[in-house]
């Protein structure tokens, strides 16, 4: 079963990461995550940014992660303890 957050995109990082800030956690996820996280996209559903990372830019990014609720289904962590997720908007009432 695949973790998943949401949260609030806050600060893109590079043209692949940015930070999230975690309202909402999965119940049965299998591990606690921290308020505030870095993610590493792996892959989007994201309107407004191509699936191509190669075309993504920060300013793609903020425009469309910047403010927006997402949701990140979790796919691995990082030795620093950054979540690589796939990344998608999420309406608030459904999460």
């Amino acid at each position: 079963m695949t973790d998943t957050v949401w949260g609030n995109g806050h600060n893109i990082i590079s043209t692949e990461s940015f930070q999230l800030n975690i309202t909402h956690r999965k119940d049965g996820n299998s591990e606690k995550y921290p308020d505030t996280v870095k993610i590493i996209i792996s892959g989007v559903d994201l309107p407004g940014l191509s699936d191509n990372k190669s075309d993504w830019t920060v300013e793609n990014l903020q425009n469309v992660i910047v403010d927006a609720f997402l949701k990140c289904e979790i796919n691995s962590k990082t030795d620093k303890g950054d979540l690589i997720a796939k990344v998608s908007h999420s309406g608030a009432a459904g999460y």
